[in-house]
């Protein structure tokens, strides 16, 4: 595993996989006290949040933010309207950035195993968001010399997307914001949900596929894509709850010979690439799964995937809009098989 530690594409699928990078947007101009913070005070201000590595203290409304950790950060600091200077891209992305977070045209500045803190501490942020740092414990030290950085609050993963977006809004001066993001997002759950009462109570597993004979299941309904799942109405099948965890939390490892562990009333899977999927789903155990006969088997994009995956204010939206045409499917050739 390489210093940046698990990449998303990584930690779905229990392996270390590379492909990080920043991407430089367009940059605000204002006055920085010799720490760093925006000079001036406003309501509210200054602000403490407690997080697992130390508090983050803000004496003033951040104006230069950084996105130093994956994804979430990115989207938490577009989401509540944060100027960034820096962001992280990643290559499972067509264009290093999220379909639901990009920025407008930026420039990218590429790096390799590590955070560039020299290039980080040049801009001179008044903030840095390093919740989603999936080697925060590595780089809090340089980071927090560089200016205030919001770590997470129970361990890496560990925070809800709520508690994030919360926590952001408060040392940026946007809780209401944040607050009101989070019920707008509710919403388009609860909305999804009440739309189709056939979902409640069906049965599914969902895990990525990296090899013909490398498959992950989620195994925890505490997971955040079974999270995802349960809140449309749908349930983690009982046969994956009990499987033995793997190295990677809530994913437990499937032989290839037991792919009647994975079937489901919806079997959902997600794949390192085609060839690997066309590979996987020509194997005759996997055509003789009962999900798949009646066409109730998803093949998920792997962006979509990490969208559930590692939900953010932004990510469950976009989600939402992919999946619950695919679920619709899914479960009507269920009912009509």
């Amino acid at each position: 595993m390489s210093a940046r530690g698990l990449s998303r594409r990584g930690f779905l699928y229990g392996a270390g996989a590379a492909g990080t990078g920043l991407v430089l947007a367009a940059c605000t101009s204002g006055a920085n006290d010799q720490n760093g913070q925006t000079t001036g005070s406003a309501p509210g201000f200054p602000v403490t949040v407690e997080g697992k590595l130390g508090s983050t203290t803000v004496t003033a409304p951040p104006k230069r933010v950084v996105a130093a950790g994956y994804l979430r950060d990115t989207d938490i600091a577009l989401a509540l309207g944060a100027d960034l200077l820096l962001s992280s891209r990643h290559t499972v992305f067509a264009h290093g950035m999220a379909s639901w977070s990009q920025p407008a045209a930026p420039t990218e500045v590429v790096y390799g195993d590590t955070i560039p803190m020299e290039k980080i501490a040049s801009l001179g942020p008044d903030l840095i968001l390093a919740i989603d740092d999936q080697q925060l414990e590595t780089d809090h030290p340089r980071l927090t010399q560089i200016a205030p950085t919001l770590g997470y609050r129970n361990g890496i993963n560990k925070d809800t997307w709520q508690d994030m977006l919360q926590r952001a809004g408060d040392v940026l001066g946007k809780r209401p914001l944040a607050d009101d993001l989070i019920k707008q997002v509710q919403q388009k759950i609860d909305g999804t949900k009440a739309q189709h009462p056939e979902f409640a109570g069906r049965t599914f597993t969902f895990g990525p596929v990296s090899a013909p004979d490398s498959i992950y299941t989620i195994s925890s309904t505490t997971d955040a894509s079974a999270t995802f799942f349960s809140q449309l109405g749908l349930q983690l099948s009982p046969k994956v709850t009990t499987l033995p965890q793997s190295s990677t939390p809530n994913r437990a490892a499937i032989s290839p010979e037991r792919l009647d562990l994975i079937d489901a009333d919806v079997l959902i899977l997600t794949f390192t690439n085609d060839g690997v999927r066309r590979q996987f789903e020509a194997r005759p155990l996997f055509q003789e799964l009962s999900a798949v006969k009646r066409g109730s088997y998803i093949a998920l994009d792997m962006p979509t995937a990490i969208a559930l995956a590692f939900p953010s204010v932004r990510s469950i939206p976009y989600g939402l809009d992919v999946v619950t045409p695919k679920l619709t499917a899914a479960v009507h050739n269920g009912a009509s098989a």
